[in-house]
C-alpha cells in the first residue's frame, strides 16, 4: 500500500514553528532563571551587610567619646564575604554631645548604601565613684 504525501511525515514549516515555540519559552525559562539567580545573590549579601553595619555601630558605641574625631575619615576594606568603603563624619553638636555619622558602601553594585547615625553624649561624673 502506497503512503500519501500528507501522511508521510512533518512539514519543514511544522517543524520551524515548533522550533520557534519552543526558543520562546526556553528564553523565558532562562530570564526566569537569571533574575531568581540574581535575588537569591542580592539576598545573600544581606546578612553580610548587616553584620558589618553591626560591627561598625559596636565599635563607635564602645569608643571613648574623645576618641571619636580620630576616627573620621574613609577606608575602604577588601575583605569577603562583603568588600566595602566606609565613610565617617564626627559633629560637635555641643562639647558634650557628638554626632556621628557612617555610610557604608558596598564594592559591589548589586548592593545599596547604608547611613547610620550615631549621637554620643560625654559621660558625667559617677556617684558611686566618690570616695566617703
Amino acid at each position: 500500500m502506497p503512503i500519501k504525501r500528507p501522511d508521510a511525515g512533518f512539514s519543514l514549516i511544522e517543524i520551524m514553528v515548533a522550533m520557534t515555540l519552543l526558543a520562546f519559552v526556553l528564553v523565558g525559562v532562562a530570564r526566569l532563571n537569571f533574575v531568581l539567580a540574581q535575588r537569591f545573590y542580592t539576598l545573600s549579601g544581606g546578612g553580610a551587610r548587616d553584620a558589618v553595619l553591626a560591627q561598625q555601630l559596636n565599635q563607635f558605641a564602645a569608643l571613648p567619646f574623645d576618641s571619636l574625631k580620630a576616627k573620621a575619615g574613609t577606608i575602604t576594606v577588601n575583605k569577603p564575604p562583603l568588600p566595602y568603603t566606609r565613610k565617617v563624619t564626627v559633629d560637635s553638636l555641643s562639647p558634650k554631645l557628638k554626632r556621628v555619622t557612617i555610610v557604608v558602601t558596598p564594592l559591589n553594585p548589586v548592593f545599596r548604601p547604608d547611613t547610620l547615625v550615631l549621637q554620643r553624649t560625654k559621660p558625667g561624673n559617677n556617684p558611686f565613684n566618690k570616695k566617703p
